[in-house]
């Protein structure tokens, strides 16, 4: 109003202010329909990221804590700088872990976060490969993710990537050479192939080359070259063989080539990887340091508190603890065990039956693939009259979680009951996880709080 008159709007104003709301509105919906496009044209990139970012807080956030050693600590650590000393020697196994240890101290120093930053780092590798190599074997991303997801709420795969400990390394290694030998059945150039087929027998090797468990990831390779190839000039193992092309294709793997790269190479990088022990420690030639560690491993009869019968660990009956300390006068105890998610390990189990019901009923090559790396990585453990732990069982576990993925994305599928107990189980999981996440990392707990974790008198 000016001076007693009401003043009339511009004509044409109302219009353009509304033209001008519906062309922001256009506007918006193309930037979320630009950006869904986007990430379903990056959902690998963005599940990996996702799951990369979980695994990464885990394992380093407060990854010095305890200062001090924890369990083997006080070998492969101490070795480790012995080597970056010059300081003479002699380990039971190869040198390849305390190599990677050594890493860490070179960078960050012998304190805690220089021991132990490599075993996170490929800890958090392990998580990427067990998605990757879910992703090649059940070719659904949904499973893949899953497979991801439960990975990172175990509590033994996080415990032996928050120390300075060598197994986290075998089971990286072994990971990626089943990763990369799949990889050469889905390569269309003959040079990407051949070099995924050398690279899965250099990662051979070196799971070699950090334990001997990684003769494992061999023997699988093998098994499911042998079978490809048996089916192919056979006709009668046909019929027990998963058809397809990837199994037509493993199976067009020349013997002199397979040879070359899954057998030459990792004896090759195995008898590399003694170059620089042998050179600071020169006491044993190669093949009598190779005869001195059988003997220590053969001879290793010694009982331990926390030994525990290689049938008993996918029951989780016996885990092993890492570190103990009750503080003085709070009633707080800080305590690492190695103890897996018990509510996933136990799911696990009807889920591997399930698997292997399954795969005699379809014969499915990425079921049937993890079954067999199941048995090879556990089994042999049956053979071995030497105490063993729970984390020897770390070889099979990461395929035990992909079948149980699996095993809960067929359930989902399997209607609104099946969806219902499958999204129950996945919760149970991750809050079984929050719940034990305190006594996997040392995190300060009232000492009737650590009690109620022990759900078994066995775990103490």
């Amino acid at each position: 109003m000016k001076n007693g008159i009401i003043a009339s709007a511009p004509a044409g104003v109302g219009v353009s202010g509304a033209a001008l709301q519906r062309r922001v509105r256009a506007h918006c919906r193309s930037i979320v329909r630009f950006w869904l496009h986007w990430c379903l044209a990056h959902r690998d990139f963005l599940a990996q990221t996702l799951l990369v970012t979980i695994a990464a807080c885990m394992r380093f956030w407060r990854i010095e804590s305890p200062h001090g050693f924890v369990f083997d600590e006080v070998y492969f650590p101490v070795f480790a700088n012995d080597y970056l000393e010059g300081i003479k020697f002699f380990d039971a196994h190869p040198p390849l872990g305390k190599y990677l240890i050594a890493l860490g101290i070179r960078f960050f120093g012998f304190i805690p976060l220089g021991y132990r930053a490599m075993s996170a780092l490929f800890g958090v590798g392990v998580i990427i490969l067990v998605y990757r190599l879910a992703l090649q074997l059940f070719e659904n991303r949904h499973v893949a993710f899953l497979a991801g997801l439960l990975a990172c709420t175990d509590g033994l795969l996080l415990v032996e990537s928050r120390a300075g400990l060598i197994n986290i390394f075998a089971i990286f290694f072994s990971l990626a050479a089943y990763h990369l030998f799949l990889q050469h059945s889905e390569e269309k150039s003959a040079k990407s192939a051949w070099l995924c087929l050398v690279g899965s027998g250099l990662c051979i090797g070196a799971a070699i080359s950090v334990k001997w468990i990684g003769v494992a990831s061999f023997g699988v390779v093998l098994v499911v070259y042998l079978a490809a190839r048996a089916a192919r000039q056979w006709p009668c193992f046909a019929q027990w063989m998963p058809a397809g092309d990837r199994t037509s294709r493993i199976a067009k793997i020349h013997p002199d080539l397979f040879i070359s790269c899954c057998v030459v190479v990792p004896l090759v990088v195995y008898g590399f990887s003694f170059t620089l022990h042998l050179q600071q420690n020169p006491e044993y030639p190669f093949f009598e340091l190779q005869r001195q560690m059988l003997g220590y491993h053969a001879h290793l009869t010694e009982g331990h508190g926390y030994a525990s019968q290689w049938w008993t660990w996918p029951f989780l009956i016996r885990p092993v603890n890492y570190f103990w300390e009750a503080e003085e006068g709070t009633g707080l105890v800080r305590t690492i065990v190695n103890l897996g998610n018990p509510i996933l390990w136990w799911l696990a189990i009807p889920a591997f039956c399930f698997a292997a019901f399954f795969t005699l009923k379809r014969r499915h090559f990425g079921v049937s693939f993890a079954l067999l790396a199941v048995v090879a990585h556990y089994l042999p453990f049956a053979l071995i009259s030497r105490a063993s732990f729970l984390y020897h069982f770390m070889g099979a576990l990461p395929f035990m979680i992909m079948l149980l993925a699996f095993a809960l994305h067929t359930l989902w599928r399997a209607g609104r009951f099946g969806r219902e107990m499958a999204a129950f189980c996945v919760t149970a999981i991750i809050l079984a996880a929050a719940y034990f996440y305190p006594v996997w990392t040392a995190q300060p707990l009232p000492t009737g709080a650590f009690y109620q974790r022990m759900w078994l008198a066995s775990w103490i």
